[in-house]
């Protein structure tokens, strides 16, 4: 209930988002005069851009699975399609009517018709999930998780990967955009290297994919399948494999060979080097502690590359004038797609530090993860590719607490009778 609750006020605010409203009586009228979708205008023309629609099938689709989720679509299949359809064309209607006094956007019956068929598609793929039991699929999935840790580490890490890659999530299935995206893509190996800071590269495709790999290991071990060390690395090279393809699709993206070879070696690494790594004892003993540096290290990595300084203590001044000192400030005038993504990453960041100290003390000081966003802040006052802000170091605090209340929910779950190893 609460996360459909969240999603929808996440709608809402994408959709309103500057919130800038202006009455325009022109704008009203011209829905009256044309109330039923057109696909083309009276000279043929098309009027209807299909990534919109896309986009909007696609933010449907949280409303049927959250309603089925939390219970509020009913049992029988009939009352769920009557419930989260008209839940859907509810608050899409009232968002669509809510941008006729925002002057930059444009209200459409065909959005309010995408959003209901993409809620009555994430109703029908859940409720056949459901199907074969009467158990909430809540409390399934959390039992489900917490069984196998890894594979829901695995999950969060892959869309996080997904997410990076397919930025700003402009979609296309034009032809002409596909092809230039084809020539704009490195074809060169290592030729990324001398383009761009190789250390992020490091970071953000080897590491990130010794881990996908590190957990697949894991998780396909549990089950038993075998060869999981060769499935594990096959999977993490044919995802990032897939997600660089999928940037042929998404405008301004291209794919990147390098991005594909130092996630095979990352891979490689993943399957080999850290779980022999993992059965050393001095390192087992040390676990948690290593892991809350390693967070750590992420955390400030992501907020210092590419450790960049000022060249001259004569512009510190006009660095520390540009402080943001009141919160969300820079998300205001920004687009909404990157201020999201921004937003959603400190999210992360900052939950892996949380989660991080909660399994490695009982009773972690989560203040000193504000505290040390702030340092970090406040370093970036001698970058010139930075901006501090006071939102960020709230934003990775806040990020941290989430983090270890889930850490704190799963092993209050693991305390439960029955709920298995």
């Amino acid at each position: 209930m609460v996360l459909l609750v969240v999603y929808v006020v996440f709608v809402a605010y994408g959709s309103f988002f500057p919130f800038d409203f202006t009455y325009d009586p022109h704008a009203l009228q011209r829905v009256l005069d044309s109330p039923l979708p057109r696909l083309h205008d009276a000279s043929g023309r098309r009027v209807v851009s299909l990534p919109d629609v896309v986009a909007n099938v696609l933010l449907g689709v949280p409303v049927g699975i959250l309603m089925v989720w939390s219970g509020l679509a009913g049992t029988g299949l009939a009352v769920r399609l009557a419930r989260v359809a008209g839940l859907a064309a509810a608050v899409a209607s009232a968002v669509e009517l809510g941008q006729l006094f925002v002057p930059d956007r444009t209200s459409s019956l065909i959005d309010v018709v995408a959003q209901v068929i993409g809620s009555l598609g994430g109703l029908l793929v859940t409720h056949a999930l459901l199907a074969s039991s009467r158990r909430p699929l809540g409390p399934r999935l959390a039992t489900a998780l917490h069984r196998r840790p890894a594979f829901a580490l695995l999950l969060i890490l892959t869309a996080v990967l997904a997410a990076d890659a397919l930025y700003p999530f402009a979609v296309t299935l034009d032809v002409s955009t596909v092809w230039e995206n084809l020539k704009a893509g490195r074809w060169k190996p290592l030729g990324s290297l001398g383009r761009a800071f190789w250390p992020d590269l490091v970071v953000e495709k080897a590491l990130a994919y010794a881990a996908v790999a590190f957990l697949a290991r894991a998780t396909l071990e549990r089950l038993r399948l075998s060869p999981a060390r060769l499935l594990a690395w096959t999977g993490a090279t044919g995802l990032t494999i897939c997600l660089e393809g999928g940037k042929l699709l998404i405008v301004g993206r291209s794919p990147n060979v390098d991005h594909v070879l130092l996630a095979a070696v990352g891979a490689l690494l993943g399957v080999t080097a850290l779980p022999a790594l993992a059965r050393v004892d001095a390192l087992r003993a040390h676990g948690p502690a290593l892991l809350v540096a390693g967070t750590i290290a992420l955390l400030a990595y992501e907020e210092l590359t590419p450790f960049t300084v000022l060249s001259s203590l004569s512009a510190l001044p006009a660095r520390m004038a540009r402080i943001e000192w009141v919160p969300f400030t820079s998300y205001y005038g920004a687009d909404p797609q990157s201020a999201l993504f921004d937003l959603g990453k400190k999210v992360l960041l900052g939950a892996a530090v949380g989660a991080a100290m909660r399994s490695a003390w009982p009773r972690p000081r989560l203040a000193l993860v504000l505290l040390l966003a702030t340092l970090l802040e406040a370093a970036q006052v001698f970058q010139p590719v930075h901006t501090p802000a006071v939102s960020d170091a709230l934003v990775v605090y806040a990020g941290a607490l989430a983090g270890a209340r889930l850490v704190e929910r799963n092993r209050m779950m693991a305390g439960r009778p029955g709920a298995g190893a």
